[in-house]
C-alpha cells in the first residue's frame, strides 16, 4: 500500500466522522488529506511536502467552508408556536374583551381552542375572523381582520 492511499484512506474516514456529527471540522480535516494524498502521489518519498500540504489546505478549507456554515447558523428556525399559529387567522368562539373575563376569550384554529386576548383591549364578538400576532403562555393575541 502506498502512502497516498493511506491519506485517501484517513480522507474518507473522516467524511464518515463528518456525516456523523453535526459540525464541519472533520470536513476541512477530509479535504485537507485529499490534498495530502494528491502531494503523496507526486511526491512519494517527500514527507515535508505531504504535511505542508495538509497544513495549507486545512485553513483554506475552513475558510472556503464558513460562510456557508456561518450563513446557515443565521436563518432564524421557525418551531412550535410560532411556525404553526402567528400570522394566521383563527374564528372567535367566545367574545374577547368582555367586561368581567380580564378581556380573555377564546378562538379556534386548526379545530382546536385557545384563549385569546385583543392586542388593543378593543372587544371582538364572537364569529369575527381575528389574525394571531403573538402568544404569551397559552393565551393568543389577536387583532381583528
Amino acid at each position: 500500500m502506498e502512502i497516498w492511499h493511506i491519506w485517501a484512506i484517513a480522507g474518507f474516514i473522516l467524511l464518515l466522522i463528518e456525516m456523523m456529527t453535526p459540525t464541519t471540522f472533520f470536513l476541512t480535516l477530509a479535504g485537507a488529506s485529499f490534498f495530502a494524498g494528491i502531494a503523496a502521489y507526486l511526491y512519494p518519498d517527500e514527507t515535508g511536502i505531504q504535511v505542508g500540504a495538509f497544513v495549507i489546505f486545512l485553513p483554506i478549507f475552513y475558510f472556503a467552508i464558513k460562510p456557508f456554515m456561518d450563513k446557515k447558523d443565521k436563518e432564524p428556525q421557525s418551531t412550535g408556536l410560532d411556525a404553526k399559529y402567528l400570522g394566521q387567522s383563527a374564528i372567535v368562539s367566545k367574545t374577547i374583551g368582555k367586561n368581567g373575563t380580564n378581556g380573555i376569550g377564546e378562538i379556534k384554529i386548526y379545530g382546536e381552542v385557545w384563549q385569546a386576548k385583543s392586542c388593543d383591549d378593543s372587544e371582538i364578538s364572537e364569529g369575527s375572523m381575528v389574525k394571531i400576532v403573538r402568544n404569551e403562555s397559552l393565551i393568543m393575541f389577536v387583532e381583528k381582520c
